[in-house]
C-alpha cells in the first residue's frame, strides 16, 4: 500500500507540472465552489417527505418565520382581474369609406347619364337605364329594378344620403361575420370597440357583449331603419335604398383574441400576489396525526422555504468533492496524454459542466424535486453534455466529466435513486455512443437509443416506486424525448464549440477530408506528384492509426494536408519530376532551404484557408527536426578547405517541433517510407520490409518520437499496417504474352493457316 501510494504521489506531481494539470485545477475548483453554493441553496433545511393520508412520524415545526404567498386568493384575484378585462375587438374603418365609396360612384354615374340624357316629358326610363349600366364597373352592380327606381327619382342625391345615413349608423356598430363563439373561454360580457383607420390610429369604445350584432342579424333589421331614417319615400325607392344598403354590407368586426390575451395577462401580472406569514415555533402536524390536505400545503410551504445555509451541509458536500476530484487525479495522472489530447479540452469541459450545474439549479427552482424526481432529472441536458464533451475531447475526458455530473444530479434531485440511474445512463451512454461516430444522422440514432433505455429505466423506477402504469409510460415518454431532443442539441450546438474553441470534431474532419476541396484541386494540377504522395501517406496513416487505437481520420486529413505548402514551387521536388530551372542552379545549401521552406509556406496556406490547429500541427511537425542528409551529404562532398567551416548542419535541418501526438508520427513515418519506397528497384516483400524496419528505427533512435507516446508495441503494429499496404501496392505481376506469342500459339495448338486467318 505505501508503494502504491508513494508511486501515485510521484506520479502526480510529475503530472501537475504538464500543461494542463494547472488550468484543469483551476476550473475544478471553481466548478465545486459553484456547485457547493447552488447546492446548499437548493438542499439545505430540512425537508419533510409526506403525502395526504400519511402518518407523521415527527411533528413538523415551523424552523422560521416564513412569508408565502395564498395562490388560491391570489388566484382568485387574478380570475376577478381577467374577468374585468374588456374584451377586444378590431373595428375596420376601411371597410365603411369603401362602401360609401361605390355608393359614391353609382350615384355619380346617375347623375352624369341623366345630364347626359335628360328625360323629355316622360317616365320611361329605358335609354338612360341602358347608359347607365354600361357605365357601371362590375364591382358596382345592382338588379335593373333598383337602377330604374333610382333614375324615376326626382332627387337622387337625398337618394344618396339616406343610403349613407343608414350605412354609418349600421357600421358605426360594426358587423360580425358570425356571433362571438368565446375561443378564449372568458367569463366576460364587457367589450371594448376598436375602430382602426387607414392611418394607423385607433380609439375605443366600452359596449356590451350582447350589442354585438352578426351580418345576418343586420340584414334583418335593414328595411325598418331605412324606414325610420326616411319613412315619405314612395316604396319603390324605399325598397331600392333597402337593396342598395344589403348589398353593400360586409363584416367590419373581428375578434383580437391575441390582445385581448395580452390584456388578461397584464391585468393579472398587476395583481399582487396576497402574502401571509408562518410564525416561527408553530406545530403544523404532531407525531402520530394524519396528514390533510391543508398540512400537506402548509409541510410545502415550509420544504419550498428550506433554503438556510446549513454550515455542516456545505463543509461536508465541499469535502465530498474535493475527495472526488482527487480520485479524478490520480486516474488524470495515469492517463494524462490520453485524457488531455487537445490543447482546448479542460475549458471546453468546464463552460459544458458549469452551464450545467446552473441550468440544473434554475429547473430545481422552477420544478421543484417534491413534484417528481424521475421528471426533474429527465428535464437536465445530462446526455447533450457528456455527447459533447466525448466528441470534442475524448471518451476518457467525458467518462470523467459525466461521473460528475451524475454525482451533482444525484444530490439536487434530492438523494433519489431514480434520478441516479438515469443520470448514469444518460452519461454513460453519451460518452460510448459518440466514440465512432462519422455521420449527423448516427447522432440522432444515438440519441434515440438513449431515450429509448432511459424509458424502460424511468418504466422499472416508477413500478419500484409504486407509480400507476399511466404515470410510468408518461416518465417513458419524456424519457425517450429527452434523448432525441439531447441529440438534436447538440448537432445544433456542436458547430459553436468547433468555432469557438477551435476543436476538431470527426464531422470538422470529414469536411475537410472533401478532396474536391480547392486547395487539392489546386494541387493535382501543379504538383501532381506531391498529390499522390499524400493520398498514399493519408492512407497508410490511416491504416497504422487504426490498428494502435489512434484517431484515425485525424492521421487521415493531416495526411492530405501535410505537403501543401510543396505547391508554390512544385517544380522543385522529386515527385513532380522536377522541372523548375532552378534546380539547377542551386548549390545543396540553397535547395535545402528552399525544400526545408515548405513547412512555413504550408503553415501560412494553412492558416490563410482557416484550417484548425490540429491540422497545422501535421504541417508544423511531420518532418521533426531531422536532417535532410542527402543534401547535406552533397555539401560535404563538394566542400573544399576553404568552404568546408561554412557547412552547418544545422541548415539542413528542419526547424520542428517533433511529433507531439500519435497522428502526427505516424504521419512523419508514412511519409519518410513512402517517399522512400520509390526508389526501391523491384521491389519485393523482404526489401519493403528492410525498408520499413529501417526508417522507423532511424527515427525513434534520432528522437524523432519521443513526445509521440508510441510504444514499441505501438511501433510493430505500425511497421505491419504500412507493409500491408505497400506489399498490396508493389505487388508481383503476371507477366502477360503479346499478341504474336498468342497468334503463334493459337496456329501450333488448333492448327489454324494464314488462309483462314485471312478469311
Amino acid at each position: 500500500m505505501t508503494r502504491r501510494f508513494a508511486y501515485f504521489r510521484r506520479g502526480f506531481a510529475q503530472s501537475i507540472r504538464k500543461p494542463h494539470m494547472k488550468s484543469s485545477a483551476l476550473f475544478a475548483l471553481c466548478i465545486i465552489i459553484v456547485s457547493t453554493l447552488l447546492l446548499s441553496m437548493s438542499v439545505t433545511g430540512k425537508v419533510y417527505r409526506y403525502n395526504i393520508g400519511d402518518i407523521a412520524g415527527e411533528d413538523v415545526v415551523v424552523p422560521h418565520d416564513i412569508r408565502y404567498q395564498l395562490e388560491t386568493e391570489t388566484r382568485r384575484n387574478m380570475e376577478r382581474a381577467a374577468e374585468r378585462t374588456p374584451l377586444v375587438f378590431d373595428k375596420d374603418q376601411a371597410v365603411l369609406v369603401d362602401r360609401l365609396g361605390v355608393v359614391d360612384v353609382l350615384f355619380k354615374h346617375v347623375r352624369d347619364v341623366l345630364e347626359e340624357n335628360p328625360p323629355i316629358g316622360t317616365d320611361d326610363r329605358t335609354f338612360q337605364l341602358i347608359a347607365l349600366k354600361s357605365k357601371l364597373t362590375r364591382y358596382v352592380q345592382f338588379n335593373d329594378w333598383v337602377l330604374w327606381a333610382i333614375l324615376k327619382d326626382k332627387n337622387p342625391p337625398r337618394l344618396k344620403n339616406i343610403v349613407n345615413k343608414v350605412l354609418v349608423q349600421i357600421y358605426d356598430r360594426g358587423i360580425l361575420k358570425e356571433a362571438y363563439s368565446n375561443p378564449l373561454n372568458i367569463k366576460n360580457t364587457i367589450v371594448s370597440i376598436r375602430a382602426v383607420s387607414s392611418t394607423g390610429e385607433t380609439n375605443e369604445k366600452l359596449s356590451n357583449l350582447d350589442e354585438l350584432v352578426t351580418l345576418g342579424d343586420v340584414r334583418k333589421t335593414v328595411g325598418a331603419r331605412v324606414y325610420a331614417i326616411a319613412p315619405f319615400l314612395p316604396q319603390e325607392q324605399l325598397s331600392a335604398v333597402r337593396e342598395i344598403v344589403d348589398k353593400s354590407l360586409t363584416p367590419n368586426l373581428v375578434f383580437n383574441a391575441e390582445e385581448t390575451q395580452r390584456r388578461i395577462d397584464d391585468a393579472m401580472k398587476s395583481v399582487k400576489p396576497v402574502i401571509a406569514t408562518l410564525k416561527k415555533g408553530n406545530t403544523v402536524l404532531q407525531a402520530g396525526e394524519t396528514v390533510t390536505a391543508d398540512m400537506y400545503d402548509t409541510i410545502q410551504i415550509i420544504n419550498r422555504s428550506s433554503y438556510s445555509r446549513n454550515i455542516t451541509f456545505v463543509v461536508g458536500i465541499f469535502i465530498v468533492q474535493i475527495l472526488f476530484f482527487m480520485i479524478f487525479s490520480y486516474f488524470i495522472a495515469e492517463y494524462y496524454e490520453k485524457i488531455f489530447t487537445g490543447s482546448p479540452s479542460p475549458l471546453v469541459a468546464f463552460t459544458l459542466i458549469i452551464g450545467f450545474v446552473f441550468f440544473a439549479f434554475i429547473i430545481f427552482k422552477f420544478i421543484g424535486v417534491s413534484k417528481g424526481e424521475t421528471v426533474f432529472v429527465m428535464l437536465l441536458p445530462i446526455a447533450f453534455v457528456s455527447m459533447m464533451i466525448s466528441m470534442l475531447n475524448n471518451s476518457y475526458f467525458a467518462v470523467l466529466s459525466s461521473l460528475y455530473l451524475v454525482f451533482f444530479t444525484y444530490f439536487i434531485s434530492g438523494e433519489s435513486s431514480s434520478a441516479l440511474f438515469l443520470a448514469f445512463s444518460s452519461s454513460m451512454l453519451g460518452c460510448f455512443l459518440t466514440r465512432d461516430i462519422d455521420h449527423r444522422t448516427s447522432l440522432l440514432k444515438a440519441g434515440l437509443l438513449i431515450g429509448s433505455i432511459n424509458a424502460l429505466i424511468a418504466f422499472a423506477s416508477g413500478l419500484m416506486g409504486g407509480a400507476g402504469v399511466t404515470a410510468n409510460l408518461n416518465y417513458a415518454g419524456i424519457a425517450l424525448a429527452n434523448g432525441v431532443i439531447n441529440s438534436i442539441l447538440v448537432l445544433g450546438i456542436l458547430p459553436l464549440y468547433e468555432s469557438v474553441f477551435g476543436v476538431t470534431t470527426t464531422f470538422k474532419l470529414l469536411e475537410l477530408s472533401d478532396l474536391n476541396a480547392p486547395i487539392f484541386k489546386k494541387m493535382i494540377i501543379k504538383a501532381p506528384g506531391t498529390y499522390n504522395h499524400s493520398l498514399m501517406v493519408a492512407n497508410m496513416a490511416e491504416s497504422a492509426c487504426k490498428e494502435i487505437g489512434a484517431n484515425h481520420m485525424l492521421a487521415r486529413v493531416g495526411g492530405y494536408y501535410h505537403d501543401i505548402g510543396k505547391i508554390p514551387d512544385s517544380g522543385m521536388y522529386i515527385e513532380n519530376k522536377i522541372t523548375d530551372r532552378r534546380a539547377r542552379t542551386l548549390g545543396p545549401t540553397e535547395y535545402a532551404r528552399l525544400i526545408i521552406s515548405h513547412v512555413s509556406n504550408g503553415v501560412r496556406i494553412a492558416e490563410k484557408d482557416g484550417l484548425p490547429e490540429s491540422i497545422i500541427n501535421f504541417i508544423k511537425e511531420h518532418h521533426g527536426e531531422s536532417t535532410m542528409t542527402y543534401f547535406y551529404h552533397q555539401a560535404l562532398e563538394h566542400a573544399d578547405t576553404s568552404t568546408a567551416e561554412k557547412i552547418r548542419k544545422s541548415d539542413f535541418q528542419y526547424p520542428g517541433p517533433k511529433p507531439s501526438t500519435q497522428e502526427v508520427a505516424v504521419v512523419m513515418l508514412a511519409d519518410a517510407i513512402e517517399a522512400a519506397s520509390r526508389s526501391i528497384q523491384e521491389p519485393t516483400a523482404e526489401k519493403l520490409k528492410g525498408l520499413v524496419n529501417k526508417i522507423v528505427y532511424n527515427k525513434l533512435n534520432e528522437g524523432e518520437l519521443e513526445n509521440a507516446n508510441l510504444t514499441m508495441s505501438d511501433l510493430k503494429k505500425v511497421q505491419r499496417a504500412f507493409l500491408r499496404i505497400l506489399n498490396g501496392i508493389y505487388h508481383t505481376r503476371i507477366e502477360y504474352p503479346t499478341k504474336g506469342e498468342v497468334e503463334d500459339l493459337e496456329d501450333r495448338v488448333l492448327g489454324r493457316d494464314d488462309d483462314e486467318d485471312e478469311y
